[in-house]
């Protein structure tokens, strides 16, 4: 053997080993993504611990969807630089199983329902109705709240909507219900007065008083930011209360929480 080492595998033995066809290791080698570390006098490729580990690494960025063009450039960053990334990845696949977890729970209850909605309680039906409403909202928002707020602050929140109890989710509703129609007032004036502007950052921080277990103007003004930047939560303001309602939302909480 050319060098090679006491853990020395064939082609074949590291096929079998990770489960993946001696064509595929081919094919590897031949676009210079994994090569053996030596060949043997019958010219058979040999692979050591170095490839069988770089080939485990390449093998979870394929798992990750990286096309192979894309791993060949990820693994010339620096060991610390794709530990990074793959903490970034792992962090997104969390959250999907999160969102996934939460649905599942969803189609769990609502079979739950539909099978026995005449034996539950009102509470009972209330509670699911809270989780399947965590469970929206993470779907729908989920990915875009997370670039903003930690895992504990959003966990919290969510657990803070689930011990509501049906009075504290019933003053909830009429709050954006009040904030909803000062909107739809503002967006027909000119101009909003100061007075309006400071009602409107009011009932939109007591609405977040249900849900938020500690409040910070910055915190708020992050929120209100993210409700500019991504056109869902845009629509959600505008379609309620006129086209610019979103706009006045944000205008008048930063003029109120700012130093």
């Amino acid at each position: 053997m050319k060098g090679a080492d006491k853990m020395a595998y064939t082609i074949k033995a590291l096929a079998e080993l990770v489960g993946i066809s001696t064509r595929t290791l081919r094919y590897y080698d031949q676009i210079n993504l994994l090569k053996p570390a030596t060949t043997n006098d019958a010219n058979y490729r040999l692979y050591d611990r170095k490839q069988v580990q770089r080939l485990h690494e390449i093998m979870t960025y394929r798992s990750l969807s990286f096309t192979l063009e894309e791993i060949k450039q990820l693994l010339k960053k620096p060991p610390t630089e794709r530990d990074n990334d793959l903490k970034q990845q792992l962090a997104k696949l969390e959250q999907q199983q999160n969102e996934l977890a939460l649905t599942i729970k969803a189609v769990q209850q609502q079979l739950a329902i539909n099978q026995g909605v005449d034996k539950m309680t009102d509470q009972e039906q209330f509670e699911i109705f809270k989780q399947q409403k965590i469970a929206d909202n993470e779907a729908q928002f989920g990915a875009e709240i997370r670039t903003k707020y930690s895992k504990e602050e959003i966990d919290q929140t969510n657990q803070q909507y689930a011990n509501l109890t049906a009075a504290q989710f019933h003053d909830m509703q009429v709050t954006e219900n009040n904030l909803i129609s000062l909107l739809k007032q503002a967006t027909t004036q000119h101009n909003v007065t100061t007075e309006q502007a400071q009602k409107i950052y009011q009932l939109h921080r007591h609405w977040l008083s249900y849900t938020w277990p500690t409040y910070s103007a910055e915190a708020h003004r992050g929120l209100v930011e993210l409700y500019l930047a991504d056109q869902r939560f845009t629509n959600y303001y505008d379609q309620q209360a006129g086209n610019g309602a979103t706009q006045i939302l944000h205008d008048s909480i930063v003029q109120f929480t700012q130093n």
